[in-house]
This record gives structure tokens, C-alpha cells and sequence, in this order.
């Protein structure tokens, strides 16, 4: 399995602003250069292990959260929990139509799968 790591740096890019951190101040606090922190968040390097799970640490979230793009299993609920934090600011109209969006995008979807799967084309 490959880890995809423009999600990684995404993921890990989108925590540490929600906590209003600086990349200076995560590089500090992971022990990284700040340097190494931005080619991460910008899949241009490559993090090893030790130091995703100090990030995670200091982001103060689960390694599957920054990993979850790469995972064919088991980021469900890491999906789900995304998912509900988006909602949590939407208005009560927004809230009342997403089922009737979220119909219509499983149709969509489907349509689109099948059309991929009959022509093998994206």
C-alpha cells in the first residue's frame, strides 16, 4: 500500500491551522525544521514514522486521522467524524436539505462508476 502523501500534507495542513499554529511553532514542537514541515504539508518530502506520530502528538489527533486518505480499511469513522465537524456549521436550511444532496450525490455516483467501469475512462 502506498501512502498518499499530498493528502497527508493536507490533512496535517488543515489540523494545525484549525489549532491557529504556525509552521514555525509545529517544526519546534515536532522537532522539525520549518522547512520540513512545508514540504510536507506540500507532499514535496517524505515524513518517516517517528516523526508522523510526534506530529500527530503535538496536533493532538490520531495518526489514521492524517492517514486516512491512504487507508483502504478502517477510516470510516474518521470520515464520519470529518464529516460531522464540517456540518456542525451549517444552518438549519443547509442541514434540512443535505439529505435530499446526499440522494442525489449517491445517484451521481453511481452513474459515474458505472460510465468508468464501461469505458474505462476517469
Amino acid at each position: 500500500m502506498k501512502v498518499d502523501y499530498k493528502d497527508l500534507g493536507i490533512r496535517i495542513k488543515r489540523r494545525r491551522e484549525e489549532l491557529k499554529m504556525s509552521q514555525a511553532e509545529l517544526a519546534a514542537r515536532a522537532d522539525l525544521s520549518t522547512q520540513h514541515v512545508s514540504n510536507v504539508e506540500n507532499a514535496r518530502s517524505k515524513i518517516g514514522l517517528d516523526k508522523l506520530v510526534t506530529v500527530a502528538n503535538v496536533l493532538g489527533c490520531s495518526v489514521d486521522e492524517l492517514l486516512c486518505g491512504s487507508l483502504r480499511t478502517g477510516s470510516r469513522s474518521v470520515y464520519s467524524d470529518e464529516i460531522a465537524g464540517i456540518i456542525e456549521d451549517f444552518s438549519d436550511t443547509e442541514i434540512r436539505i443535505l439529505p435530499e444532496f446526499l440522494r442525489n450525490y449517491n445517484y451521481i455516483y453511481k452513474l459515474l462508476k458505472q460510465n468508468i467501469k464501461e469505458n474505462g475512462e476517469p
